[in-house]
């Protein structure tokens, strides 16, 4: 356990560095930035919702999107069909080209966008040790299009879930969807957590979706009920009425 929590960490901060690296290339070298070139306003911007929520829970904001593609692939696959070979050695140039980019694009972890992610960890402190492990669980991250399994760790100031590679099922999962899915490797501040709500999951009542201070939300189901209060009471008291007066509780 504690070699798996060694190379879990390793491997978040070296998403979260990548990020940050990601985050400050893009605002060098877009088109308004100090390195940007002209070139770079002839490429395509893409856009996705930002997992964002307002009060109502609704996605209102756009973010660029690193994995966006204008689906050169399927204008090919219309061109050898129903074109002539003019339009078909056009359309493999344009593949080509487009190809290159989103190889490029894909590299990248994330981009720019995720301010509210950034300003949490610059908030954070570095030095400061979680302290040990409370509870260890194995749990499932459902996220749109995902349900990954993986293990949930909870010290006495943070969360972390860590997704299990080695999974047969997560290996058949398309790399171009992994790309959107955040929390594979999470960590969660207790001072973020917000509200905790009991959620139900294939008509089970196992799951239970973290809301945090940024207005995301994490969702995970467990094995058992008994497992889903040993979580509960194993994370902070929280309530989302206390500007009303009402206590906080679990």
């Amino acid at each position: 356990m504690c070699d798996h929590l060694i190379s879990a960490a390793k491997h978040r901060d070296h998403v979260t560095a990548n990020q940050l690296k990601q985050k400050i290339l893009n605002i060098l070298t877009n088109k308004h930035g100090a390195w940007g070139a002209v070139s770079h306003s002839q490429l395509h911007d893409f856009w996705r919702l930002d997992y964002w929520e307002d009060d109502l829970r609704r996605r209102r904001r756009f973010v660029r999107n690193a994995f966006g593609s204008t689906h050169s692939d399927a204008l090919l696959k219309a061109a050898v069909e129903y074109g002539t070979e003019e339009d078909v050695v056009k359309s493999k140039k344009t593949f080509r080209s487009q190809a290159v980019v989103n190889q490029n694009a894909e590299t990248e972890l994330m981009l720019e966008g995720d301010d509210d992610a950034v300003s949490l960890l610059q908030e954070k402190e570095i030095d400061n040790l979680a302290g040990p492990v409370v509870l260890s669980t194995p749990a499932q991250l459902i996220a749109p299009v995902v349900v990954a399994k993986g293990t949930l760790s909870i010290t006495t100031t943070e969360i972390y879930f860590e997704v299990d590679e080695d999974d047969p099922a997560f290996k058949k999962i398309d790399p171009k969807v992994l790309a959107y899915t955040e929390g594979l490797h999470g960590k969660w501040m207790f001072s973020e957590i917000r509200a905790v709500f009991s959620r139900r999951y294939l008509l089970q009542n196992t799951a239970l979706e973290v809301f945090m201070a940024n207005r995301t939300s994490v969702m995970f189901n467990f094995p058992d009920q008994a497992t889903v209060k040993k979580v509960v009471y194993s994370l902070p008291r929280v309530g989302v009425g206390t500007s009303y007066g009402l206590p906080q509780a679990r």
